[in-house]
């Protein structure tokens, strides 16, 4: 089962750019990045980046292009995907689309004000300023009255974000889809920001920008107002880890239905960190943790402990505490992207890590001459869908249904059903796929009122072009809820963490070197009396951390970041599988 479950998922994708005409009832995984930034954005600008929409499509597409440091308007770097992406959009930050645009425009009303000059003469003070100003939703002297200079500054960069978002979408070979962020803060430094995808061409006028809405609630309910019949989204939360505990912030019970249909999935990891978890008795919650607990803290310092409600297994804890006869308001699934700034999406390998520059470099000396980028990032991951085809409505239905999940960068290929009548010989049946669909429910999924123990078909094939990634251990995280009570688990599927060495001085791994796996595991402990949730994680064996391995090409490096770790084990998550008893 575990070479046909390989086989199929590869012939798939051979004949797929061929017959792109066909669906595929079993689905086929696609990668993707879907939080991208690039010179439009105010903080990559004011770091360097000069690739626009354009670029970051071509990049995706698998084309090289050149990155910062530049000189005399060359780049001195370059990068290029190893493996193209199969979907991916650009978005930049709604909030000062229009001031960045002015300050650039000698023929725009504003371009000689003040913050201008400071944004083209001083940009890291720029940086803080004018960020500091959008997350707090106060308008600058540039924009005039009401912003009506901004706004309408804002309508060449919203049109250029469409029309390269349109030009580079080519069904069955690479998905476009036009988006942009909504950058909300709350006190400031704490992260509430949003990733907005839209399902086609027909878009708002302008973005709706944090300075238009101020709350998750008002962001939707102008969306609606400003969309209209043809216009479809999803609103994707992300890097929850930097939000201070507020991502997940209790909604009022009138809107637990809108949240949940409007918030189907969040970013679980991209490049600032882990958002999955922070749990002393799960060890493997300390997968790239940041120290600090928001935007400001990694500016200003500062030993406050950081919450766990700013987690995504909080999160789906307090949904099933939360959850009444309308909704479980936190139902959502998982993906992960990049958050790049340097306009490079899918840029995820460890080996090349080119940095991606999303929080702005720190001011402080923590970083070590000669790597690019503050030493606590890792190059971010990927959104990985279970879809009938590459086109726009296939893969936008699977990020609704959250038939979708995320990596910390590898391609690794995870299926998760669950049911009472998955079939506990699916691993040997060649047409377990189509059976697990007729008679479960895939990752992102609900069971309900059902009365026999559950059974979860289990498959994961590690990155088959990484010849370092294997498994080492999956994991199905559990949590239940019934008598007002919460428990939580780690069950361990497959366990061969003591199975593979790393050989930190040649990055080589060493060990049985397992690339494939699949099994039916049953719940025995299932209790029909309670709602619960079942997510899968994978975890690869141990490999050289990005930092460890410019270590290796540069010595004089080492000690400067002798305290991060050398190794990790990258890892996929699926969406989870809920079961609704009440």
């Amino acid at each position: 089962m575990q070479k046909y479950l390989f086989f199929c998922c590869i012939l798939s994708i051979s004949l797929f750019a061929e017959i792109c005409e066909e669906n595929y009832p079993d689905k086929i995984p696609l990668f993707g990045d879907l939080h991208v930034h690039t010179a439009l954005s105010l903080d990559a600008a004011t770091q360097g980046t000069i690739n626009r929409p354009d670029d970051a499509y071509r990049y995706g597409k698998g084309e090289s292009i050149s990155i910062q440091p530049y000189k005399d308007g060359i780049g001195q770097r370059t990068s290029k995907l190893s493996r193209q992406l199969d979907f991916m959009s650009v978005t930049d930050h709604a909030e000062l689309l229009g001031e960045v645009n002015i300050c650039e425009s000698p023929e725009l009303d504003g371009y000689s004000n003040l913050v201008c000059l400071g944004y083209r003469y001083f940009p890291k003070l720029a940086y803080f300023y004018m960020n500091g100003m959008a997350s707090l939703a106060k308008p600058m002297s540039l924009c005039g009255d009401d912003r009506k200079n901004c706004k309408e500054a804002t309508r060449n960069p919203w049109k250029e974000i469409i029309k390269s978002a349109e030009k580079h979408n080519a069904p069955c070979k690479f998905t476009t889809f036009i988006g942009y962020e909504w950058t909300g803060a709350k006190y400031s430094g704490n992260n509430l920001h949003r990733n907005i995808i839209f399902e086609n061409s027909s878009v708002p006028e302008l973005p709706v920008s944090f300075y238009d809405a101020t709350s998750r609630e008002d962001l939707w309910n102008k969306l609606d107002s400003e969309c209209n019949k043809d216009c479809d989204y999803v609103v994707i939360p992300h890097n929850s880890n930097l939000s201070n505990g507020l991502m997940f912030e209790d909604p009022n019970a009138e809107d637990y239905q809108r949240i949940a249909d409007r918030e189907p999935l969040i970013e679980i990891f991209q490049h600032k960190g882990a958002s999955e978890c922070i749990d002393e008795e799960d060890p493997y919650c300390d997968f790239e943790l940041l120290e600090y607990t928001d935007f400001a803290a990694k500016f200003t310092g500062g030993d406050e402990e950081i919450p766990k409600e700013s987690f995504a297994r909080h999160g789906l804890n307090r949904g099933l505490e939360l959850k009444n006869d309308t909704a479980n308001p936190f139902r959502f699934g998982f993906i992960a992207s990049t958050d790049t700034h340097l306009a490079i999406p899918g840029a995820t390998d460890e080996v090349s890590m080119p940095g991606h520059g999303g929080a702005g470099k720190s001011l402080s000396k923590k970083l070590p001459k000669g790597l690019p980028d503050d030493i606590e990032f890792n190059p971010g991951g990927l959104a990985v869908v279970w879809a009938t085809n590459n086109s726009r409505k296939s893969i936008f239905q699977s990020l609704k249904s959250k038939e979708a999940y995320a990596t910390s960068g590898p391609r690794y290929i995870v299926r998760f059903f669950g049911g009472e009548e998955i079939n506990e010989d699916s691993c040997k049946l060649e047409t377990a796929i189509s059976s697990a669909y007729r008679n479960g429910v895939p990752m992102g999924g609900t069971l309900t009122k059902i009365s026999s123990k559950p059974r979860f078909l289990i498959s994961a094939i590690a990155d088959q072009s990484d010849n370092d990634q294997y498994i080492s251990s999956i994991q199905i995280i559990k949590s239940s809820y019934g008598d007002q009570t919460l428990h939580s688990e780690v069950i361990e599927v497959l366990d061969l963490s003591d199975s593979y060495q790393l050989d930190e001085t040649s990055c080589m791994v060493s060990g049985i070197k397992k690339k494939n796996y699949c099994s039916v595991w049953e719940d025995k402990n299932f209790n029909k009396d309670e709602d619960a949730y079942y997510y899968l994680r994978v975890i690869s064996a141990p490999t050289c951390r990005w930092s460890h391995e410019l270590c290796n090409q540069n010595p004089d490096f080492c000690e400067d970041h002798s305290q991060f770790p050398k190794s990790i084990q990258e890892r996929a998550w699926t969406s989870p599988i809920w079961i609704d008893q009440n």
